[in-house]
């Protein structure tokens, strides 16, 4: 297990796992968001391919509406 923040949200999750495979089990499946780890943006064909480490800071962004 390693230990990521999540939103802001502490959080324990297997290692090894893509950004792909924890945004399935996080419920994130639709699309409709951005995705930044460490403050970088990952774009969507690298999720697959992009592995979760231990203290990484992941921001799942969706849009805002406003005027």
């Amino acid at each position: 297990m390693i230990t990521v923040s999540i939103n802001g949200e502490i959080k324990q999750i297997e290692a090894s796992i893509t950004l792909q495979q924890l945004l399935e089990k996080l419920g994130y499946d639709k699309g409709g968001f951005a995705v930044a780890i460490n403050t970088t943006f990952v774009p969507v064909d690298r999720y697959g391919e992009t592995v979760i480490r231990d203290k990484d800071k992941i921001d799942i962004l969706a849009p805002v509406q406003g005027g």
